[in-house]
């Protein structure tokens, strides 16, 4: 983003899309935004002059705003800490100048205190990730989306992930696969499986040796996934009913 554009601190969320071969998909969130730009919080190592497509609400009037923009700078992560994107964008619209104009007046009420933020790789074809990212986007969490066993190997080389949820049915091998890849590369991460139970009790799964830590309920919610991944955490949350 433009250095002398005026900065407005302003933290959303916002689901990325980088227009690279293998169109990688994933949630991050905004720092400060400005008339023609963004500066983003992400995990993710996007190169200089990637274009991506970002979608994200408008918390005045809970529309969907969309926009494209360019990566023209970014600092690199230390340690646990995001990385920061600034994205110039391109032509952003009538929608976004409005969101940024209306942010200027309350720009203190906005400013969060850090928090720490669940780092979580979610495994889910074409068809669920659609579902997925509309559940996922509200989380809080720095998500990643990957589609299959390949790109689930390699998104695990590539940073710590605090949990990995494969969202396909329980009679599907493919959830496996993505499991045991899971607890080779990073084998202290949470392992879920989130899927369509069909009314059926939740199956009992086993404990941190075995594959799978916790089964979802895909019509569950977002509250029940968050207690899957807090759960024997020594993280308790509000909500987190485990024991």
């Amino acid at each position: 983003m433009s250095r002398s554009a005026k900065r407005i601190r302003l933290r959303l969320t916002v689901t990325a899309r980088a227009l690279t071969g293998d169109a990688l998909a994933f949630v991050c969130h905004t720092r400060d935004v400005s008339a023609t730009g963004v500066l983003l919080e992400t995990l993710e190592l996007l190169p200089l002059g990637c274009d991506l497509d970002l979608t994200l609400i408008d918390p005045e009037t809970g529309s969907a705003v969309d926009v494209r923009g360019t990566v023209m700078r970014q600092v690199a992560p230390s340690g646990h800490h995001a990385t920061l994107v600034g994205v110039l964008l391109d032509a952003p619209g009538e929608a976004w100048g409005a969101l940024v104009a209306r942010a200027a007046p309350r720009t203190r009420d906005t400013i969060e205190r850090p928090a720490r933020r669940l780092r979580v790789l979610v495994v889910a074809d074409d068809i669920a990730r659609r579902g997925a990212v509309a559940l996922y986007v509200t989380s809080g969490w720095d998500v990643r989306f990957a589609s299959d066993l390949a790109s689930t190997e390699e998104a695990l080389r590539g940073i710590a992930i605090d949990a990995v949820i494969a969202e396909h049915d329980l009679n599907d091998a493919r959830w496996a696969q993505v499991l045991e890849a899971a607890q080779r590369a990073q084998p202290h991460a949470k392992r879920i499986v989130r899927s369509s139970l069909h009314g059926q009790p939740t199956p009992e799964a086993g404990g941190p040796d075995d594959l799978v830590h916790r089964v979802v309920d895909l019509n569950a919610g977002l509250e029940a996934v968050l207690d899957a991944l807090t759960a024997d955490w020594g993280i308790r949350q509000p909500g987190d009913r485990s024991s």
